[in-house]
């Protein structure tokens, strides 16, 4: 199937959406991104996140060598347990169990100052007006084109300041928090989906007590609701 047939897009594509199928292989297409007359190493695309800018010691939009990236990616990752390792028992999960919440504007005024918050949508640009020597009607003035917008909230932030930190498991489970990242359910020996699910509901539960937010699950459920 060609990249077109499976309709990609952030976090979903055709096999999401009801086409049945097993991925056997994967073809990927890479860019070549070498340097100009074949000095120096081939360079990264523009680093956009400022977290891996701040390891790497580069200002945001910087390209560094590809080889310097992917150690630096790496080692994020795996400070946060992302990166599948036998000696570390915090990369026995699905990665981040939830998806940062999309909300109103109106809604994110209510939540805590400190909660941390992102536009999804940028703020309209300034607009000026040319004042006649009579001054302006109100009415003469445009509106906003482009309205209330929403904002993206963090979701470890909800779930930490709902009470549950890293570590966390309800008695008797073997599913619990990751203890390098609060977004991510590991597996401490035992654990049954069900465990992990139920471990899941409970953190939904609080958030919403606490916030009035309803977290969404990022990984595909098979068998099991949530």
């Amino acid at each position: 199937m060609s990249r077109a047939d499976l309709d990609l897009g952030y976090r979903t594509s055709i096999l999401k959406r009801g086409l049945l199928g097993v991925v056997l292989t994967v073809d990927l297409e890479l860019a070549d991104n070498a340097v100009p007359g074949g000095v120096g190493a081939p360079l990264s695309a523009p680093v956009a996140y400022a977290q891996l800018a701040d390891s790497l010691g580069v200002p945001l939009g910087s390209r560094v060598p590809v080889a310097e990236l992917r150690r630096a990616v790496l080692a994020l990752r795996a400070s946060k347990g992302m990166v599948l390792d036998p000696a570390d028992p915090d990369s026995v999960s699905a990665g981040s169990f939830f998806t940062n919440p999309i909300v109103s504007e109106s809604f994110a005024r209510g939540l805590p100052a400190k909660a941390p918050r992102w536009p999804v949508t940028p703020p309209e640009p300034d607009v000026v007006i040319d004042l006649p020597a009579g001054g302006v009607h109100p009415l003469d003035i445009p509106p906003l084109a482009g309205g209330p917008y929403d904002v993206k909230l963090s979701a470890a932030w909800l779930i930490e300041n709902a009470g549950i930190r890293r570590g966390f498991a309800l008695p008797g489970s073997d599913a619990a928090i990751s203890s390098k990242h609060t977004l991510a359910i590991v597996n401490r020996g035992h654990a049954s989906a069900a465990d992990v699910v139920q471990l899941a509901s409970f953190i939904q539960a609080r958030v919403q007590a606490e916030f009035g937010v309803l977290l969404r699950p990022e990984p595909i459920l098979v068998g099991l609701d949530l």
